[in-house]
């Protein structure tokens, strides 16, 4: 006898891996929203990411915060 899963219990399995994937945060339009708040308000700079960089610099750009702007288009400068 042999200590696999059945195929039922291993599609169970991965069908959580999933969900859990899913339920991780992506740059969606609300997340940029309250993201761009904190970094005007000097706080949320361990939120930014490579995904969401050019989002906030867009949103800065067009709120006239140019300084914010260009500190996270330099954020994706490679270095």
């Amino acid at each position: 006898m042999t200590d696999r899963a059945s195929p039922s219990t291993a599609s169970s399995a991965s069908a959580g891996a999933t969900t859990a994937r899913s339920a991780q945060p992506s740059s969606q339009p609300d997340d940029i929203d309250a993201i761009y708040q904190e970094l005007v308000k000097g706080i949320g700079r361990e939120r930014v990411t490579d995904a969401n960089a050019e989002a906030l610099a867009q949103r800065a750009e067009k709120d006239g915060h140019s300084v914010l702007a260009t500190e996270l288009r330099e954020w994706l400068s490679p270095c």
